[in-house]
């Protein structure tokens, strides 16, 4: 395999899940000035959500995904939903079996934690190329927001429906 997934659980890890994500920031397209991009990006460091890291060979990393649980309109109790904040993979690396490894461990993890989740939600810009790999591969169309950032996509993905997809692949058993 070339490439390691982990979950970042030590202040080194959370530190090198930031450094990544400003690092890449110009790429990640965020629709969001830099101050509300970099509360997304470190919503889960700050509120006790999950990070994943995906490393090459030389331990350096190539990708990410964060997410928290609940959701501002809701003061953050519904935690039966779960807000992706993050999920980036350097474009040398980006592949289907990467994103599908990064999918599996949010899946198991998410089941290990043992607190039902009902949806998967997340927010995207206008991008038309993004929306057709979604409506491929999950069979989803977003609702569209006109915000003083521009065009937002919104998602929710039912959560059974993630962990039907993985299912389908082999797995690495993370938890």
């Amino acid at each position: 395999m070339p490439y390691e997934i982990t979950r970042a659980t030590t202040v080194m890890y959370m530190q090198r899940y930031i450094e990544f994500a400003l690092d890449s920031y110009a790429k990640l397209n965020l629709p969001y000035p830099f101050s509300v991009s970099l509360g997304y990006i470190a919503s889960p460091v700050l509120m006790q959500g999950e990070i994943f890291l995906a490393f090459d060979d030389d331990h350096q990393t190539i990708g990410c995904l964060s997410f928290i649980r609940g959701t501002a309109e809701e003061n953050y109790s519904n935690r039966e939903i779960v807000q992706i904040q993050l999920l980036y993979i350097d474009e040398h690396y980006r592949s289907s079996t990467l994103l599908r490894e990064l999918l599996s461990m949010l899946v198991q993890c998410l089941r290990y934690l043992e607190e039902p989740v009902k949806e998967l939600h997340f927010w995207t810009g206008a991008d038309d190329q993004l929306q057709a790999l979604i409506a491929k591969r999950f069979s989803l169309q977003p609702r569209t927001y006109q915000s003083v950032y521009g065009t937002l996509h919104y998602y929710i993905m039912p959560f059974e429906g993630v962990g039907e997809y993985i299912s389908t692949f082999p797995n690495i058993q993370y938890f």
